[in-house]
């Protein structure tokens, strides 16, 4: 009878350990599950913040036209994507004119001739998509302003793309302009 008592016991705790690796088991699967979850979740996250930290342009150049008479009728700038940026849309790209008189939105192509830009591509990069500035790509924008910009005058320009940072010009307008081209920056 002794032996019976002690094989009896014996059974009992091992199914005991037997569910407590079963219950071990099954939170091991979903603290995995879980993990693996997170880690999705922070890589895109961290992806996010670096197209948001990192994405902005480039101003090389800015050039104002027609300044025979005191006034610039239109702004070209030609820019860049700056080093680490994502490729930025034009559609998405808000451009802002603002002086001490007038503010002004300009949109890419819009129909309304007083308030929109154009680009017009310099250089093309390898990955090139029409519509869009990606890295090694150089171009001019052309900005048909709603209103002159005249001598003396200070005028700050945003560039403002959906995600990324936006990217400000001050400039103050030459004391006089007597010639066709007039540079602004840098």
């Amino acid at each position: 009878m002794y032996k019976n008592k002690k094989a009896e016991s014996g059974i009992g705790t091992l199914i005991i350990f037997i569910a407590m690796l079963l219950v071990a088991a099954i939170a091991a699967g979903v603290l995995i599950q879980t993990t693996g979850s997170l880690q999705n979740k922070a890589l895109a996250t961290g992806q996010q913040s670096k197209a948001q930290i990192s994405t902005h342009l480039e101003v090389v150049n800015t050039v104002g036209t027609d300044g025979t008479d005191g006034r610039v009728e239109n702004v070209s700038v030609v820019m860049k994507l700056a080093p680490g940026s994502e490729s930025i849309r034009f559609s998405e790209l808000i451009v802002t004119v603002d002086t001490i008189t007038n503010f002004a939105t300009l949109s890419y192509n819009n129909s309304n001739i007083n308030s929109s830009y154009s680009v017009v591509p310099l250089q093309n990069g390898t990955n090139h998509k029409e519509g869009y500035l990606v890295r090694g790509d150089v171009v001019e924008v052309n900005l048909q302003l709603p209103s002159a910009l005249l001598e003396n005058q200070d005028v700050r320009m945003d560039f403002i793309p959906k995600v990324g940072i936006p990217t400000t010009l001050d400039i103050s307008m030459p004391d006089i302009m007597t010639t066709y081209r007039v540079h602004l920056y840098p």
